[in-house]
């Protein structure tokens, strides 16, 4: 029977497609949810190849589908347009309700049921993914488990527009799962070694899958450099402005086009303010007034330029994605240096027409490195703080009150400790928490215990899924920041070391030729072969000890590798394995013993 693919599916079919009938035959068979399971030559019944074709089919809508559906596409191979009945007196319609039934276990249910107005829904549960991705990985064409459990999650992110508790629970078991396969995979390679001596010999060696969710050496070191980019800020800006950027839900088409989108808005924002309109007045002149929709022809208070960044996306409790944006260094208005990156309703206008979302926030900030000496305590002795009240300003009490209480969004106090914030406390409490439920539960980048338990809802493995299923970074920067933070990784590799040694001695020998040329050549040659071995004997020259001394060291052992593949653990290829597979990182060992 030819099965009629279903109007705006969401690609689920294909990859339930690509599990192997046979052998999910033989998976339900186990669990005793075929009728007959596979007869004398290998075939299935009827009814059995319909069973199969309704739990592909359920699996590949994890946003969930009319059961009605379920019988006209998978079991009678027509859309409902052209199905004469599907109703409970319809024989495949009592087959498929009594089947779903069978998946509706009763501890770990294969399928859930629901209603929605009236209609009987079905929605596959991660067992049932479980369950095809098996029947996926045991065919000869292999494909990672994690990336479908990823897709299964994006689509259901499409078909709705917040985070419920199901969703949660969905989210948390995804995730979890992911985490747990990706344990077992390993990474082969082929290392070619050349020694000194030019001999060359292989190994095969293998090395943990590692992920931005898994390896604690990359957590640590994306929570560092985001320390290092907040040094960066101290270091080279005298102020800033920390602004906030919300998420509309009534203005998405789903969860999913909100998170997807809100960096391409971001980006589209940027350039706005980079945007030099010469015919508006700016804003931050006394004789200018406010930006205000009908003064949008006139006026502008923006930048006109891309200020440095570092940028932190949050989730909320429903999932609705926003961004925290700390600018330095943006222009000033002119009565009184206020931080000014642009007015607030002009950026909250613009983020409206972009249809992220309408509620911004624009808080200015100063810097100051003597915040032991000011009251009320503040956690750390540096940092940005309310231009408000700690700025270099006259203006009175009453305007500062007034001012800081028309920020809605962001609030430095934090109640759990007494003590003011920074600026890059209040996103690194968020990070901290975040990073920290990555490496360890009961493990926290802040200063006790105590203060990771205030965040803990922040660090909710639900929103840790988000950014995985949505391919997501916790924070990212501008890009002269992430220069500056990485200005001297390159020197750490052997290779770049390597490379800048022989270059910089061919550089030295070229930029010496010329004059060493043109000086040989004045003299009297009785054979032009001489001078060109004198040229080349003076060029090598050039090579001193004193010029070698200034270099990287030479190396003494080459190495290169071969990615072969990456593997499940017990399924890596015996025949690849022959001779025994080392660790990867065991491979500088191997140089250091090879050229000793």
């Amino acid at each position: 029977m030819s099965v009629v693919e279903p109007p705006g599916h969401l690609g689920g079919l294909d990859l339930a497609d690509r599990c192997n009938t046979p052998v999910l035959a033989d998976l339900l068979e186990e669990r005793d949810l075929l009728g007959h399971g596979q007869l004398l030559d290998g075939t299935l019944t009827e009814r059995d190849e319909d069973r199969i074709r309704v739990a592909k089919f359920i699996a590949a809508h994890p946003e969930g589908t009319p059961l009605s559906h379920v019988v006209s596409y998978a079991v009678k191979g027509v859309s409902p347009e052209t199905c004469e009945r599907v109703e409970g007196s319809d024989p495949d319609y009592q087959f498929a309700y009594r089947f779903v039934d069978d998946l509706v276990a009763p501890d770990d249910p294969y399928v859930r049921k629901s209603e929605s107005a009236g209609v009987l829904m079905v929605t596959p549960t991660l067992r049932l993914l479980d369950l095809i991705t098996e029947g996926i990985t045991q065919t000869a064409h292999q494909t990672e488990g994690q990336t479908y459990d990823r897709q299964f999650i994006r689509n259901y992110l499409k078909r709705v527009d917040s985070v419920d508790d199901d969703l949660r629970e969905l989210l948390e078991d995804s995730f979890t799962s992911y985490l747990n396969r990706i344990e077992d995979y390993r990474l082969l390679f082929d290392v070619h070694f050349v020694d000194r001596r030019g001999g060359e010999s292989t190994q095969r060696m293998t090395k943990r899958y590692k992920t931005r969710f898994n390896d604690q050496g990359r957590v640590s070191k994306q929570f560092a450099r985001f320390n290092d980019a907040l040094e960066y800020g101290y270091e080279n800006a005298e102020n800033a402005v920390l602004v906030t950027l919300t998420t509309d839900p009534k203005r998405q088409d789903s969860l999913l086009d909100g998170i997807d989108s809100i960096n391409e808005n971001f980006n589209r924002l940027l350039s706005y303010f980079d945007s030099d309109p010469s015919t508006k007045d700016n804003t931050r002149n006394s004789t200018v007034p406010g930006w205000r929709p009908d003064l949008d022809d006139d006026v502008t208070g923006r930048p006109r330029e891309r200020p440095d960044y570092i940028k932190a996306l949050e989730f909320t409790e429903k999932g609705y994605p926003h961004l925290h944006v700390l600018f330095f260094d943006v222009p000033t208005r002119e009565s009184d240096s206020l931080p000014w990156l642009c007015d607030k309703p002009e950026v909250a206008a613009k983020w409206a027409d972009y249809g992220q979302g309408e509620i911004v926030d624009v808080y200015p900030l100063t810097y100051r490195d003597d915040l032991d000496d000011l009251e009320p305590e503040f956690q750390s002795d540096e940092g940005f703080v309310d231009w408000y009240r700690f700025g270099d300003h006259d203006h009175s009490e009453d305007w500062v009150r007034e001012r800081t209480r028309s920020h809605e969004l962001i609030e430095f106090g934090d109640d759990g400790h007494g003590k003011e914030s920074t600026a890059g406390a209040y996103l690194g409490k968020y990070l901290s928490a975040t990073f920290g439920s990555l490496l360890d539960a009961s493990e926290s980048f802040e200063q006790g215990d105590d203060e990771r338990e205030t965040y803990a809802d922040k660090a909710a493995t639900w929103k840790l899924a988000l950014y995985w299923a949505t391919n997501r970074r916790f924070w990212s920067c501008s890009k002269s920041i992430t220069e500056g933070i990485d200005r001297n990784d390159h020197l750490q590799d052997p290779d770049v070391r390597e490379t800048v040694r022989w270059c910089s001695l061919d550089s030295v020998q070229a930029a010496s030729e010329s004059e060493v040329r043109d000086s040989l050549a004045r003299r009297q040659w009785d054979d032009l072969d001489n001078l060109d071995a004198a040229i080349e004997r003076a060029i090598s020259d050039v090579e001193q000890p004193q010029v070698r001394s200034t270099l990287p060291e030479g190396a003494m052992f080459r190495c290169t590798v071969e990615y072969i593949g990456a593997y499940a653990h017990h399924d890596l290829p015996v025949a690849k394995l022959v001779d025994g597979a080392r660790h990867l990182e065991s491979a500088e060992d191997r140089i250091v013993d090879s050229s000793s």
